[in-house]
């Protein structure tokens, strides 16, 4: 599910929030698990999975929740939220359990487009909320690349 890989890559903005003297280095991508429907609806699907990152420096932070929208060549695809806390340890894997509720309507219109291209631009907007040394800072969250969309289409086709 490379598709929910991108939404989670954003939180790469987290890091560069909690700065320390040494350089910031980017959280590495390990693996994805537990994809899985979690409720399918006329109007909304939701959907879980658990993103796999190494945390390559220095300091650990908490991550208290995230919230956000997801585009697909600037159409809207759907929402995302992370209402757990996260502890994220220095020099350590961390789990981010994401759940990413799809609009059925906006994929159901960008459908044909979605089957026409192999990749398409992917926007993730939204806000960060960390916790370091006890203090907390809400950031935002802005990502933006181009991505892959064979795991998309099985998300729309279902």
């Amino acid at each position: 599910m490379k598709f929910t890989l991108t939404l989670l890559s954003a939180f790469v903005l987290i890091f560069s929030a909690c700065k320390s003297t040494g350089e910031v280095r980017e959280p590495e991508f390990r693996d994805i698990g537990n994809v899985r429907f979690i409720e399918t609806g006329v109007l909304k699907t939701t959907v879980g999975a658990n993103m796999i990152y190494y945390n390559p420096n220095n300091f650990g932070i908490k991550l208290s929740a995230a919230r956000g929208d997801v585009y697909v060549d600037n159409a809207y695809f759907g929402s995302f939220v992370l209402d757990q806390e996260i502890q994220v340890k220095k020099n350590a894997e961390f789990m981010l359990p994401v759940t990413i509720k799809i609009d059925n309507l906006g994929a159901i219109k960008n459908h044909t487009e979605i089957y026409k291209k192999k990749e398409a631009l992917v926007r993730i907007e939204g806000r960060a909320f960390v916790r370091k040394s006890g203090l907390s800072k809400e950031i935002p969250i802005r990502y933006e690349q181009k991505q892959d969309l064979d795991k998309l289409r099985v998300l729309v086709s279902r």
